[in-house]
């Protein structure tokens, strides 16, 4: 309970128990009021028609018209006459009326009507005693409209009372809603400072700690985003040509070479520029630098024409330039292209083009290849290459053959779409340092007609080929929140949504009905990952994606992270729950770099995970670097606790 809710509550029963207190003390004085009133009557009358009836003589004939005409004007319950020796001369009884009253009120207000007595004589010659009682129906009528006269004043007072104390507590309070709100920022890892600082001492000085803390904690992540972007300006660009360097093609290549990587293959080009030394020699080291970034924008105009095209600085003399999606024809003409040009700029310098030449090594790769395997064999291409007489080589990778051709692909996840035999198997990501289960990734399997359940390894490929992936993640995260696994009810889980789904302008607006009439009803917690490259962008469509997240409480985690972004203020502004990087990544990071990261990451509350990790030397070196929390085959391995 909030503590205005509590001050409320405690304030309005005071004033509530006051005003009942006052009705209460009220009515009772009515109540005696009414019974002394019930007194005074009849004592009047008893004193007045003593009086008249001692004119009587002791005639009772006489005595009774009197007794009569006075009970008829008045509200009487009884009045009798008795002799001197208690014997009753008359007598008359009210008859019972109905009276407007609730009968719970008559049978919790109690109206004792006393009776009142008088000696009644004639001259010095006592004829009797007469006995006056009035009626206790008129009492409770008139009591019972002065107690709703009351109850309409007291409801009217409390309403009054409970509109200004809350007026009251609200103007008093509003600086502790400041304060909540920035705490509740707080938890969610945000950066608020309350300008606004109230007068009230005690609020003063915890809005005044606030944001000191917060200062504090804003002015880390931005100490660490620093650091970070030097870091990396100084791990992945080269000084001279300002491109990428060969640590950065290491860890950008995992995105190219997966299986649902948007390309499925394509071209890389291996560079090599001969006569390096000869030129210094030549021309001088400043010259042959503007040489070299000359050639690095004929690298880069002319891969631009290929979308997400890397251009790489291996080391001094040698780039790699990877083309996705390009063809061994193109490449050919490309490497001419590049071949004139650079040929064109070394002229230029005023060298020999004898002397200073590239060679050019093509290798077709594809998708299921490894990093060491796609490098040594365009290694190997270049080699070739510098044996050739016109210095350019194409090798091929050699394809493995499909059991199943692209059709026949096509045919069994079509067939599985149709009849929602897409499911889930789980694998669990592990926290080291405590040895439990942080959450468990989800990945896909898909049942063909004939019962053989297949990996999401050997059907996504295929899928990507045949432009159905979208279809599949749709209907893949319709089956989870419209018929959930009731085994993981009140786990975690992960699921990771490829970049080309998450960009597709309708995958929002599905999401969004999906969420609206099933997200409720989810029986385990989820993270939906999504790719750095999508994410760094801070755009309104992943703004978008966070606040719909956020209204259903779904967290968001980011994976293939290796920082590249040149600005980490997405963390701050997403806060994602966690970074999924490679292993290799990781191990690869000097201590500055990593530092960095983690004073980024522990400032906003994100964990750092590595994935693909395979064995226990692996393990034990990311341990070393503090990287706790793992993904991949390495977690058999972990004893849990």
């Amino acid at each position: 309970m909030t503590l205005f809710k509590q001050i409320a509550l405690m304030l309005s029963l005071f004033l509530i128990i006051i005003l009942a207190t006052v009705l209460t003390l009220n009515f009772k004085s009515a109540n005696q009021a009414v019974q002394d009133r019930l007194y005074e009557d009849a004592k009047n009358t008893a004193s007045s028609l003593s009086l008249s009836l001692g004119s009587a003589n002791g005639d009772v004939s006489m005595m009774s018209t009197m007794i009569n005409a006075n009970f008829d004007s008045g509200n009487y319950k009884y009045i009798s006459l008795v002799d001197v020796e208690d014997t009753l001369l008359y007598e008359r009884k009210a008859e019972i009326k109905q009276i407007d009253v609730p009968s719970w009120f008559t049978k919790t207000v109690i109206i004792i009507a006393p009776v009142a007595s008088a000696n009644v004589s004639a001259g010095w010659n006592q004829v009797g005693m007469l006995n006056v009682q009035s009626d206790v129906g008129y009492a409770y009528l008139q009591l019972y409209t002065i107690f709703k006269n009351l109850l309409i004043s007291f409801t009217i007072l409390s309403f009054i009372g409970l509109l200004i104390l809350n007026l009251l507590l609200h103007t008093i309070l509003k600086p502790l809603k400041k304060v909540q709100l920035q705490a509740e920022a707080v938890i969610r890892n945000e950066f608020i400072i309350q300008e606004d600082i109230p007068y009230t001492k005690e609020f003063r000085d915890v809005v005044l700690g606030m944001n000191n803390m917060v200062s504090k904690v804003k002015a880390m992540f931005d100490k660490g985003n620093e650091e970070l972007k030097r870091q990396k300006e100084l791990e992945y660009t080269d000084s001279i040509t300002k491109l990428k360097n060969r640590k950065y093609l290491i860890d950008k290549l995992p995105e190219y070479l997966k299986i649902d990587a948007s390309s499925k293959g394509g071209i890389n080009m291996m560079v090599a520029l001969s006569g390096v030394i000869e030129a210094n020699e030549t021309i001088g080291h400043r010259e042959v630098d503007k040489l070299f970034v000359a050639i690095a924008d004929i690298f880069k105009a002319h891969a631009s024409n290929y979308e997400n095209s890397l251009v790489c600085r291996m080391n001094g003399t040698e780039f790699t330039i990877l083309l996705p999606e390009c063809s061994d024809k193109e490449a050919l003409a490309l490497a001419k292209g590049i071949s004139h040009s650079t040929r064109d700029a070394i002229l230029a310098c005023g060298l020999d083009a004898a002397c200073t030449y590239l060679s050019i090594g093509l290798y077709e790769y594809n998708y299921k290849q490894n990093i060491g395997q796609l490098l040594s064999l365009s290694d190997n291409a270049l080699a070739q290459a510098k044996f050739n007489k016109k210095h350019i080589h194409l090798d091929k990778s050699e394809h493995a053959v499909e059991v199943m051709g692209k059709e026949a692909w096509r045919k069994i996840i079509n067939e599985a779409l149709q009849s929602d035999k897409f499911g889930f198997v789980s694998y669990g990501v592990v926290d080291t340092k405590v040895k439990k289960i942080a959450h468990h990734a989800l990945s896909l399997t898909m049942k063909a007609e004939d019962g053989t359940i297949y990996s999401y390894g050997q059907f996504m490929a295929s899928a990507n080929q045949a432009g159905l992936s979208s279809s599949i993640y749709t209907n893949i995260l319709s089956m989870m929140f419209k018929k959930p696994d009731m085994k993981l009810k009140n786990s975690i889980c992960s699921l990771r949504l490829p970049f080309e789904f998450l960009d597709d302008i309708g995958t929002y607006d599905r999401l969004v009905t999906l969420f609206t009439q099933y997200a409720a009803r989810l029986p385990f917690k989820l993270i939906i990952e999504m790719p750095d490259k999508l994410v760094r962008k801070n755009s309104q469509q992943i703004k978008l994606y966070k606040s719909l997240f956020q209204t259903y409480k779904i967290e968001m985690g980011v994976y293939e992270f290796i920082g590249e972004s040149p600005d980490y203020q997405y963390l701050q502004d997403l806060r994602p729950i966690y970074l999924k990087g490679e292993a290799s990544y990781f191990l690869s990071q000097n201590e500055q770099s990593l530092s960095a990261l983690r004073l980024i990451t522990d400032s906003v509350g994100i964990s750092l995970i590595a994935v693909g990790v395979m064995d226990t030397k692996t393990l034990s070196k990311l341990q070393k670097k503090d990287i706790r929390i793992i993904q991949g085959r390495a977690t058999e391995m972990i004893e849990l606790a």
